[in-house]
């Protein structure tokens, strides 16, 4: 558990409001607090799991719902019909035609397309689901995205051995050759730059990896916490209203600009988890090609 999402009790049994709550894994569904209930403690079957894995369950029941079926009727070869199956195949071809294709080559993606498929989709649905009030943002959490790059790390160095004749034949792909012409300091020195450039490609290798997850991780938390800063201003003046004149008149006025802003910087947020969605899709696949074609 990477934070400590379970809410502080102050007078009146009310909680404090958790800037990290919607980000960080617990079974607590704030939710059910309104009603007296504390589903962390109740252990009622399947909420006794953290939220998290519920919500990447829910996501992945929820994508096997929408795509099996139209995986079906394209795989017979009819003619897309309804505003569903198009767009769902458009969603597909998509990520066929301007990420697969560019990134990795014609006659390579093939094989990771459905990777691909699958690590959008995903990254998607959860980004969007985390949008819904009372439902944890899972990749607003660094733990999740970590485990996500991890997954887009171990198929883009496989695939770069298995194109590359082994572990040792792709390690060699990192070594740039470096001719010197001169003397025997010249080339000790054209050695010495070799290896270094080396290491630097071995560095830079192992840093694509995090660069997924942070960039994925960032952009959601960053989200996430500023609507709960614009919010968390209601609350503000609305305690200050019982102590002040002053607070009590502008409680309406900021309370308006607090949901105006609020509703503006989530549609936003919609756009952003489509494009880290994206992002996190092209960028694997790229790495994946990098892999594989390290002459390109």
């Amino acid at each position: 558990m990477l934070f400590n999402s379970e809410p502080v009790p102050v007078e009146h049994g009310a909680h404090n409001p958790d800037p990290i709550g919607h980000i960080s894994d617990s079974s607590h569904f704030h939710i059910f607090d309104n009603f007296g209930i504390d589903i962390g403690e109740l252990k009622l079957g399947l909420f006794e799991h953290p939220k998290f894995m519920l919500v990447m369950t829910l996501a992945a029941v929820i994508l096997i719902a929408l795509f099996v079926p139209v995986a079906r009727k394209i795989h017979t070869g009819a003619v897309p019909r309804g505003r569903m199956w198009n767009f769902l195949e458009t969603i597909l071809l998509f990520v066929r035609d301007q990420v697969a294709i560019p990134a990795i080559g014609e006659h390579d993606y093939k094989r990771f397309l459905p990777f691909l498929w699958t690590i959008f989709l995903f990254i998607l649905m959860m980004n969007l689901l985390g949008m819904f009030p009372f439902i944890p943002s899972v990749t607003g959490n660094i733990a999740v995205c970590a485990a996500l790059a991890l997954i887009s790390f171990l198929v883009i160095h496989f695939s770069g051995m298995r194109a590359n004749h082994g572990p040792y034949g792709y390690l060699m792909t990192f070594r740039p050759h470096v001719d010197i012409e001169g003397g025997p300091a010249m080339k000790l020195f054209g050695w010495f730059l070799g290896w270094g450039l080396f290491g630097l490609e071995i560095f830079g290798a192992l840093v694509r990896g995090s660069v997924l997850a942070i960039r994925l991780f960032a952009n959601m938390m960053a989200g996430h916490l500023v609507l709960f800063m614009i919010l968390f201003f209601i609350q503000l003046i609305g305690a200050a209203s019982h102590e002040s004149d002053v607070a009590n008149f502008l409680f309406w006025p900021v309370t308006g600009i607090s949901v105006f802003l609020s509703v503006a910087l989530s549609l936003l947020e919609l756009f952003v988890a489509c494009l880290q969605a994206y992002l996190f899709t092209f960028l694997t696949a790229t790495f994946i090609g990098l892999a594989m074609h390290p002459q390109h």
